[in-house]
């Protein structure tokens, strides 16, 4: 008696040390490290260098590089690249060859850190293009207004830019986009004109424009000057809060999800409070709106399709892991409190390291995702339920989209997501390149979706609706007054 006494005072002990080990984290990163100086240059042979090291890099780390592309083909496009390379670069323009080398993958979640130079950029006095504009049609068009907007009112078509036509500058634009497909490039390029303009051209102060006011007007011209950073206007909707839930009129619920992060306790409690208000008020209706929604853990996407779902679910068919050592140790770094990594056990416990527990370095893991269970009847939501998507719903809000349409939890309606069906994704793992010390982010899973579609197709709305549209509005009047 004594003796299993003791026992289990063990074990509780372990255990609370354990709890005591985990709340510890690795220390913060100065990332001030990471900063560059965007003047300074580099000559062509570290160039060359740099450039192999990456594509050596994609090649070990990311699940399938060459998804949709010969091998041969991306090598050539390399080799044409470097052999075009000057005796030397500033740091600024390599990366942006850098950046265009990534885009070519394809792959939405694997990127170049622009961070640290825009940061330089930005502290030295950078100017950028002033006006918003959008793509369209291929015509490039003014949306907003500036402190010139009577000169260049909303509705100008841009004819030229510094000489280069809209039909070049659509296509340059296009390289630094990292979206998927060619319509959500373009729609990320809208998002953000001026900034893409500045990935793309080393344009610092004035910019002499073509413009046509109307169709029937005659080409004008004007210089215009760049604007700082500080004064642009954030074209792109911003988001302060991850979650938010309130009632509408006649009892609907509104739920808008802008991503997944923070703590999964956090947004389960968020998720049981807002259920129960809608079960209080005996609602029947309930939009869930994911515009906007970055991505984050997939797994709290499961946890409010719990609230939602008639049948079993998952929220994918299956996932490839490349299970490297840089992306383990990233894991570990992100996850797995340093302080407890000597107890291997803890790593079955995390939803995703179990996946890779005992897995070989550089194996390319496949793992398949059990079916959940919904709650049961009494406890989750029996009403119609209207999802809002837009081509900013992204990676595990994407995710989501696909599940709620796989397992017809409802009606969807907006506009394409901003991921394919099956994209990869999990770029937990930075790496720098040895000379030029820029820094991108590679892939580490493939997530292949519950239609098995794998092709260039992201998910689709069951009714499709223009941009312009308050989809709101349009849900109230097509199907809940009706």
């Amino acid at each position: 008696m004594i003796r299993k006494r003791v026992s289990w005072i063990l074990i509780a002990s372990l255990l609370i040390a354990i709890s005591y080990f985990a709340m510890l984290s690795d220390p913060m990163i100065d990332e001030s490290i990471s900063l560059v100086n965007i003047d300074s240059y580099i000559s062509k042979i570290e160039m060359s260098n740099d450039i192999d090291s990456l594509t050596f890099t994609f090649e070990k780390v990311h699940p399938n590089p060459y998804r949709f592309f010969e091998r041969m083909h991306f090598l050539s496009r390399r080799d044409a690249i470097k052999k075009e390379l000057p005796d030397s670069l500033s740091i600024i323009n390599f990366w942006r060859i850098i950046d265009q080398l990534i885009i070519e993958y394809n792959d939405a979640h694997s990127n170049t850190h622009d961070s640290y130079i825009l940061t330089d950029y930005v502290k030295k006095g950078g100017k950028f293009f002033p006006f918003p504009a959008k793509i369209s049609n291929k015509q490039i068009t003014i949306t907003g207004g500036h402190s010139m907007s009577s000169t260049l009112p909303p509705g100008t078509e841009i004819i030229k830019i510094n000489g280069r036509t809209s039909e070049e500058l659509i296509s340059d634009l296009l390289k630094h986009a990292s979206k998927e497909t060619q319509p959500l490039k373009v729609l990320e390029i809208s998002d953000d004109f001026g900034f893409y303009l500045w990935k793309s051209y080393e344009w610092e102060a004035d910019y002499q424009v073509q413009f046509k006011k109307n169709e029937d007007s005659s080409i004008d011209s004007i210089e215009v000057e760049g604007i700082l950073w500080k004064d642009r206007i954030n074209y792109k909707i911003t988001n302060t809060e991850s979650y938010s839930f309130k009632v509408l009129e006649d009892n609907v619920g509104y739920m808008k999800i802008s991503d997944f992060n923070g703590h999964e306790k956090d947004y389960q409690a968020f998720y049981k409070h807002s259920f129960q208000t809608l079960k209080d008020l005996k609602a029947r209706e309930l939009i869930l709106d994911f515009r906007g929604h970055d991505g984050g853990a997939d797994s709290y996407g499961e946890h409010l399709a719990k609230y939602i779902a008639h049948r079993p679910f998952r929220k994918l068919s299956k996932a490839l892991w490349k299970i490297t050592p840089e992306f383990k140790d990233a894991f570990d770094k992100k996850f797995i409190p340093k302080s407890i990594r000597w107890f291997k056990p803890i790593y079955l416990i995390n939803e995703y390291s179990r996946n890779f527990y005992g897995a070989k370095p550089y194996e390319l893991k496949k793992i398949t995702y059990d079916l959940k269970n919904p709650l049961p009847i009494n406890e989750r939501f029996e009403g119609n339920v209207y999802l809002i998507i837009d081509h900013n719903t992204f990676s595990a809000g994407s995710i989501f989209a696909e599940m709620f349409k796989h397992y017809n939890m409802g009606k969807i309606i907006g506009q394409p997501t901003g991921n394919l069906y099956s994209f990869n994704g999990f770029a937990i793992a930075n790496f720098t390149l040895p000379n030029s010390k820029l820094t991108y982010q590679v892939s580490s899973v493939y997530n292949i979706a519950n239609n098995g579609e794998e092709g260039l197709k992201s998910v689709e709305p069951d009714d499709l609706i223009n941009q312009g549209v308050d989809p709101i509005a349009y849900i109230f009047r097509e199907y809940i007054l009706k």
